[in-house]
């Protein structure tokens, strides 16, 4: 697994300039990327807690005051909070309709606001008519400064104005405040009109708000990127208060409500009461009765007990009377809160509550959305119905309260049929008594609420409260170079990456020993390396080159392959021309020689002979005359080497008309068993045996047989003729040699130990 690995790696270094011509290339890319289109944007977030109320402050009991009472949904607070239209107020209140800019050496630069030492203040009486660039503003002093603006016709314009001094212009009214003395420095500033609605939109997509917790509850994270850190952080504080401004405001309406339907109630009491009382001062003063003592008996008791409860039922009906009255006189196409006060019921004050809540739903809306909603005919239906509803409910609980009150009455008749011996001055006081102290009762009950909701909108707290003050990041989130470069620098090595890997994936010739095992299961007898000079015999006595030490190696495997038998007659032969069998045939030739042993190499290719002509040797008879020629002799046909004593060569001779025939001649027997005697080793150089068949005809005087595979030239699907030779046996203890491999993948080095053999 190691050596696969090493080889992988092996395999993608030999393209190491590719990598870095690609590597460069994009780091180069990536720079000017950022350069002209990266701006960097910062982390700005904070924490907030809504609904929250500390013990011990004084305000906690103010929880439950009031007759209309608020509750907060965790997520339609959210839902607030990321509305549009609270974005539109939050740009406004900070002024971000006007930005400013200077001149960098690509583009412009965005300068902050509280950055720049004079403020453009718009007139709020008169709105921009349209948005762009008014030009720049340089000051020239403590009091002046100059603008040149940009006409449409790209001309410039220059002119020069006091600070506080009141411009119109085509974009909108404005006046110029400085802010510091520390401008002199400072380059011309671009000023540009800017649409808040648009810068809204861009926030607004930014903003994130989320709860802190999983669980849920009010403690929430508002966070958003900016390309300035200081202004997310101020969008951030400003988004905070506008927020609970708003909802102070909401809160405060409710309330207001509340106050002016006590006060309706307040009136009319007040009214009854004064009458009550004064009705006491006459009856005293026409009875003459200064000091009068109750004795009445128990039925007095449970009369008043039963006035007081139908006093009280009374109280509801009118209460019910009035909401009744209240809500049929509503108009149908607009909705607004209805009090609850003094109601009893569960069921009309939970459906009450409910009303409340979607109208606050529509309320904000309409605020987010307009009136153009197409969600809001089905709200205003469902208002309508819950609205019919609780006017139904109000009818029914009437219709029981009236049932309840009946039978008060009657009892009260029987209970005063029983008392008849009270005196009736006394009696009549009593009853007058009671009726002014149960007015009194009420009308107390009354001022106490209205207190209560006085309270609740004077009260200086706020329901949204800064947990975490909001700053951001000294470091930039997005736009970052070093995440740029780095994608850069991984995509330029992956493209040269996917060409090896596609390269090595879609070649079909043979470029690793790896093929040849993985097709056949012949036998590999060396590696040749490329021959990177022009020389035909590589091998010598004093050569130690890496292709002369594979020959010398590729020596050894044929001894230890043959395991010691005789190997007399070695036949070299390949699947198609260009392979190098003619090379191999030379220089296996030479390796044996050079050890002392009598080689000699026959150039068997009757049809295309190279084996002279690649030595450069002359000679005048070959094997065609000895096979066609009986007088020929062997000694006529042989010729030696003179670089190297112990090697000799037999060349083709003249192109016979019929090579393939001549082959089958007894002749060539006879040549064999003769060269047998003369040399140690006879190396034979065939034709391709993948195009003719004459090497089959040589098989019979053949110990072993050489097939030569090259590297990056013979297709791995022609190796699966070997595998047709070695199952048929057509030749002779078949063995490969792979030529002309390159040095990186022959894994051979020399060591230059300067050994002559």
């Amino acid at each position: 697994m190691e050596k696969d690995i090493f080889k992988i790696l092996l395999n993608y270094l030999r393209y190491w300039y590719l990598f870095l011509i690609g590597a460069v290339i994009c780091l180069a890319c990536a720079h000017f990327y950022i350069r002209y289109n990266i701006t960097p944007e910062y982390y700005a977030s904070g924490k907030i807690l809504l609904n929250d109320k500390e013990e011990g402050d004084g305000l906690q009991s103010f929880s439950n005051l009031g007759l209309i009472k608020n509750s907060k949904n965790i997520d339609d607070e959210i839902g607030i909070l990321e509305s549009y239209d609270l974005m539109v107020e939050t740009i406004n209140e900070l002024g971000y309709s006007v930005g400013f800019y200077v001149k960098g050496r690509f583009s412009e630069i965005e300068l902050y606001e509280k950055s720049v030492p004079f403020k453009v203040v718009l007139s709020d009486s008169v709105p921009l008519q349209k948005f762009g660039t008014l030009g720049t503003i340089a000051i020239v002093d403590d009091y002046t400064y100059q603008i040149e603006t940009f006409k449409d016709d790209e001309s410039v314009s220059k002119s020069t104005h006091n600070f506080g001094e009141p411009i119109n212009t085509p974009f909108g009214s404005f006046h110029v405040e400085l802010r510091t003395n520390n401008y002199k420095t400072l380059d011309p500033i671009f000023v540009k009109f800017r649409d808040v609605k648009s810068i809204a939109l861009g926030y607004n997509n930014k903003v994130s708000i989320r709860n802190v917790n999983e669980s849920g509850g009010g403690l929430l994270r508002i966070s958003l990127t900016d390309a300035i850190p200081q202004r997310g952080v101020d969008v951030i504080n400003k988004l905070i208060e506008v927020y609970a401004k708003s909802s102070a405001k909401n809160k405060n309406f409710l309330a207001q409500s509340t106050l002016k339907l006590i006060d309706e109630r307040l009136e009319l009491l007040t009214a009854d009461l004064n009458v009550a009382e004064k009705g006491v001062e006459n009856y005293k003063q026409s009875n003459d009765l200064i000091n009068v003592e109750s004795d009445a008996s128990r039925f007095v008791n449970l009369a008043d007990e039963v006035d007081r409860e139908l006093t009280v039922l009374r109280s509801e009906i009118n209460t019910l009377s009035s909401l009744e009255t209240s809500l049929i006189q509503s108009s149908n196409q607009t909705f607004s809160p209805i009090s609850s006060y003094n109601v009893n019921s569960p069921v009309l004050a939970g459906a009450i509550i409910a009303y409340n809540a979607e109208v606050q739903n529509r309320k904000n809306l309409i605020s987010a959305t307009g009136t153009g909603n197409p969600m809001l005919p089905e709200m205003d239906r469902q208002l309508l119905e819950s609205k019919n509803l609780i006017l139904q409910n109000i009818r029914n609980i009437k219709a029981q309260l009236s049932r309840n009150q009946s039978d008060l009455s009657n009892k009260s008749s029987q209970y005063r049929s029983k008392i008849s011996s009270v005196p009736t001055a006394e009696r009549a006081l009593l009853e007058i008594n009671r009726d002014q102290g149960i007015k009194q009762s009420l009308y107390l009950y009354l001022l106490q609420k209205r207190e209560e909701e006085a309270l609740s909108i004077s009260v200086p707290f706020s329901d949204t409260r800064i947990i975490e003050t909001p700053q951001a990041t000294s470091y930039p989130v997005s736009g970052a170079k070093s995440p740029i470069y780095l994608g850069a620098l991984l995509f330029g090595m992956f493209i040269p990456f996917v060409w090896v890997f596609a390269k090595d994936k879609l070649n079909t010739k043979v470029l690793e020993k790896e093929d040849i095992e993985a097709l056949t299961n012949t036998p590999i007898l060396g590696k040749i390396s490329s021959n990177e000079g022009k020389e035909v015999i590589v091998v010598s006595g004093n050569k130690v080159t890496p292709v002369a030490e594979l020959f010398r190696l590729m020596r050894h495997n044929l001894k230890f392959l043959t395991q010691g038998k005789n190997s007399q007659v070695i036949m070299v032969t390949s699947g198609k021309p260009g392979e190098g069998k003619t090379f191999v045939s030379i220089n296996i030739g030479a390796s044996l020689a050079i050890t002392g042993k009598k080689v000699v190499v026959l150039g068997f290719d009757l049809r295309v002979p190279k084996l002279m002509k690649d030595l450069t040797l002359d000679y005048q008879l070959g094997l065609s005359d000895y096979i066609v020629d009986q007088t020929t002799k062997v000694d006529d046909i042989v010729v030696p080497y003179n670089n190297e004593k112990n090697l000799s060569f037999i060349g083709a001779g003249p192109i016979p008309p019929n090579p393939g025939e001549l082959m089958l001649n007894e002749r060539v027997g006879e040549l064999i068993e003769d060269l047998k005697k003369r040399f140690d080793y006879i190396i034979i150089d065939t034709p391709p045996i993948g195009k003719v068949s004459d090497a089959y005809s040589l098989t019979p005087y053949v110990d072993a047989t050489l097939f030569v595979v090259r590297y990056n030239y013979t297709k791995k699907e022609e190796l699966k003729f070997i595998n047709e030779i070695e199952g048929t046996k057509r030749l002779n203890s078949l063995m490969i040699v792979f030529n002309d491999v390159k040095i990186e993948n022959s894994g051979v080095y020399s060591y230059g130990y300067g050994r002559n053999v």
